[in-house]
C-alpha cells in the first residue's frame, strides 16, 4: 500500500463558501494536468455547498488524487479525527468513513463520503481540519435551525455513508455540554509559594432535544461553571497549599457568528455571570467575595491568522465581607485581556486590573507555543508566566509580589 501524501491549502481564501469549493476543484485538475511531473496524491475535503443545519449530520468527500502513471491502492482509516474551529473556539469531532482500501486510477481521482456529528452549538461559518497525518481543510457553513444535515457537496449522491455509533454519541453529550471557560495551566518558579495551577470548565445545562430548548433557543447559552486557582508551596515540608480560590459561577453566554462584513473587525459575542468566590477558609485566613459581571469579546484582524482577541470585564459587587471589605481598592471594577496570537502558533496575552483609586492593580502576562514541534504527540502549550501587582492570591489580596513561572497549559 502507498501512504498519502497529504497538503494543507493554506492560501485559499476562507471568506467565500462557493470560491473556495471552485478552487480546490479547480487545484485537482491542474495537478491531474500535472501528473506526468507530480508523484504524490493530494487528499483535500470538499463541503456541501448549502449551509448545514444546527446540530445535524454533516457529509464532507474526501477527495483522493492520484498523479501517478499507473493506479495506485491506498489504506485509508475508518475514523479521522478532526476539529471545527471559529474565533479562536474548537470543538473536536469524529469523521466516520467506508471501510477498506481503495484503488485510484491513473491520472484520476476518488470521491470518499465522510459524516460526523455537528456540535450544537456551532453555528455560522467554521474551519473543519483534519490533522493527521498533516492538514487538509474544508470551510462549512452552518444555520442557526436545527434538523438534518444539508446534501452532500455538489448535491451529487454520495453512497453508503456509515451510521454514527454509540460511543461517537456518548462522545457528542459531553462535547456539547462541556467546553472551557477560563485557561488552565501549570506553572513552576523559584519564588514561594513555588507552583501556580488553574482548572477552569463550564457546562451548558439544558438539553436541546428538551422541549424548553426547542421553544425558546436563546435559553441554550445557559451554563454553570467551575474555576480554581491555587498557589501550591510545594518546595516546603509536606508541600501545603498555601491558598486556594474556588470560583463557582452561573452564566449566560451569547456566541456571535462572525458574517466578514467588517474586515479587520469581528464581534464574538458576550457573556453575563454572577460568580462567588471563596478561599475556603475559617477565621482570620476566610477571604470571599460575589460579583456580577459583563464580559463583551471582540476582534481585529484575521480570525485564521494573526488577530488580537480583547475581553474587557466589568463587574460590581454584591453585598459584602468583613473580612476583605476594601477589596475594590486592588481589583477596582474591571479588567481587561488582550491576546495577540495566532491559532496553533504563538500567543501573547496581558490581563491587567485596576484598582478603585487608580493606584493599585495587577498585571499577568502569559505567552504560550503549542507543543506540536515536538513531534506532535502533546496537546499542550509551553507557557512562561509572569505577575506583578495586588492580590495574586486572595489569602493576600492587599499585598503586592512579583513572579515568573514556567510550565504548560491546556487550553490558553
Amino acid at each position: 500500500m502507498s501512504t498519502l501524501a497529504w497538503r494543507t491549502q493554506d492560501d485559499l481564501p476562507v471568506h467565500s463558501l462557493r470560491s473556495r469549493i471552485v478552487a480546490r476543484i479547480a487545484l485537482g485538475l491542474v495537478l491531474l494536468q500535472l501528473a506526468g511531473s507530480a508523484h504524490a496524491a493530494l487528499v483535500t475535503l470538499i463541503a456541501p455547498s448549502s449551509p448545514l443545519a444546527r446540530g445535524g449530520t454533516a457529509r464532507v468527500e474526501l477527495v483522493v488524487f492520484n498523479s501517478e502513471s499507473q493506479a495506485v491502492a491506498y489504506a485509508l482509516p475508518t475514523e479521522f479525527d478532526g476539529r471545527l474551529v471559529r474565533d479562536g473556539q474548537i470543538w473536536l469531532v469524529t469523521l466516520q468513513g467506508a471501510k477498506g482500501d481503495i484503488s485510484v486510477p491513473a491520472g484520476g481521482f476518488v470521491r470518499l463520503p465522510l459524516v460526523f456529528a455537528l456540535p450544537l452549538e456551532a453555528t455560522g461559518q467554521l474551519v473543519l481540519e483534519i490533522s493527521q497525518p498533516a492538514r487538509a481543510r474544508a470551510v462549512l457553513e452552518i444555520g442557526t435551525a436545527e434538523g438534518a444535515a444539508a446534501g452532500p457537496a455538489g448535491g451529487e449522491a454520495m453512497g453508503a455513508v456509515p451510521a454514527l455509533p454509540a460511543a461517537s454519541r456518548l462522545k457528542r453529550y459531553y462535547a456539547d455540554h462541556f467546553s472551557g471557560h477560563e485557561p488552565m495551566y501549570f506553572v513552576f518558579g523559584g519564588d514561594k509559594p513555588a507552583a501556580k495551577f488553574q482548572l477552569s470548565l463550564k457546562y451548558r445545562i439544558l438539553n436541546d432535544d428538551g422541549p424548553l430548548a426547542r421553544r425558546l433557543p436563546a435559553l441554550r447559552g445557559l451554563h454553570v461553571a467551575y474555576t480554581q486557582r491555587s498557589l501550591w508551596d510545594i518546595t516546603s515540608d509536606s508541600s501545603p497549599f498555601y491558598d486556594s480560590s474556588y470560583m463557582p459561577e452561573v452564566l449566560y453566554e451569547s456566541l456571535a457568528a462572525d458574517t466578514g462584513k467588517h474586515r479587520g473587525f469581528h464581534w464574538l459575542g458576550y457573556s453575563v455571570g454572577v460568580q462567588h468566590e471563596s478561599n475556603g477558609r475559617a477565621g482570620a485566613v476566610s477571604r470571599s467575595l460575589n460579583i456580577v459581571s459583563f464580559r463583551p469579546t471582540f476582534a481585529f484582524g484575521d480570525l485564521d491568522g494573526w488577530r488580537l482577541i480583547l475581553r474587557p470585564k466589568f463587574f460590581g459587587y454584591l453585598g459584602s465581607s468583613s473580612e476583605n471589605g476594601d477589596i475594590k481598592k486592588y481589583r477596582g471594577y474591571s479588567e481587561l485581556r488582550a491576546i495577540f496570537g495566532k491559532n496553533n502558533r504563538l500567543s501573547v496575552s496581558v490581563t491587567g486590573r485596576v484598582g478603585e483609586d487608580f493606584d493599585k492593580g495587577s498585571a499577568q502576562f502569559d505567552v504560550s507555543y503549542p507543543t506540536e514541534f515536538l513531534t506532535g504527540n502533546f496537546a499542550t502549550y509551553l507557557l512562561v508566566q509572569y505577575w506583578t501587582g495586588y492580590g495574586e492570591s486572595l489569602l493576600n489580596y492587599d499585598k503586592r509580589s512579583s513572579t515568573v513561572r514556567f510550565g504548560f497549559a491546556l487550553s490558553r
